[in-house]
């Protein structure tokens, strides 16, 4: 009889984390107009340039889509990726909403031995564009030179492109897995805090012909 109310009690506290980490995550920094204005056409983008690789996603963005031919070169980001950078720090808790985000989008993820090649829930297009409006501490390694998926990102604040499941090309849509919840909950609480600085991730690259209109307009 003790096991069993033993086993009761963990169930229920179970529950009760789950159900609080669901209501965090739910909890809304930005607008629901500005949600539909700046988040939704990301699922609408019909090709975001580029792909995401397990052994170099670290240099795989939305942010810089680049042609993989024999003359390689980057190329200008989507309209719809612009629009939010130019948002500058407004841009982030709209990000930070969208993370629990399982729409499907064009944007693709090569897969790897375990995984398949599959479509990119717009929640995991989002953290690609959040990690680089954010980069440092708290969040990751400012210094840290290492390369391939998560590198350089502080633990509670990654998750990868297949941490998702029930994935259906029918229905749109994937249900992000309970670990984005914990991830979305850290960034949320960090930006509560004002602990995150922005920065525009084009500054660094400001002399490229591709990414000089969207620099931070020198004083």
């Amino acid at each position: 009889m003790c096991n069993l109310k033993r086993l009761w009690t963990l169930a229920l506290v179970g529950v009760l984390q789950l159900v609080a980490v669901s209501g965090f995550a739910q909890t809304r920094l930005a607008s629901k107009t500005d949600y539909h204005k700046y988040i939704d056409p990301l699922v609408e983008v019909k090709d975001f340039g580029t792909h995401y690789v397990e052994d170099g996603a670290a240099d795989a963005s939305v942010l810089f889509p680049y042609d993989r031919s024999s003359t390689f070169h980057y190329d200008r980001p989507s309209d719809e990726v612009v629009s939010i950078v130019r948002l500058g720090a407004k841009g982030v808790p709209l990000l930070i909403d969208c993370l629990s985000d399982g729409r499907l989008t064009t944007m693709r993820f090569d897969g790897n031995n375990i995984t398949k090649a599959m479509s990119e829930p717009v929640g995991y297009v989002c953290l690609d564009i959040l990690m680089a409006l954010t980069w440092g501490r708290p969040i990751s390694d400012p210094q840290c030179e290492a390369d391939g998926l998560g590198a350089c990102m502080n633990s509670g604040f990654y998750f990868r492109p297949d941490d998702y499941y029930e994935c259906y090309e029918t229905s749109q849509k994937c249900e992000p897995r309970p670990w984005d919840a914990v991830v979305q909950r850290n960034w949320r609480r960090q930006f509560v805090q004002n602990r995150l600085s922005y920065r525009n991730p084009y500054d660094a690259v400001s002399e490229m012909p591709e990414y000089k209109e969207f620099a931070t307009p020198k004083k």
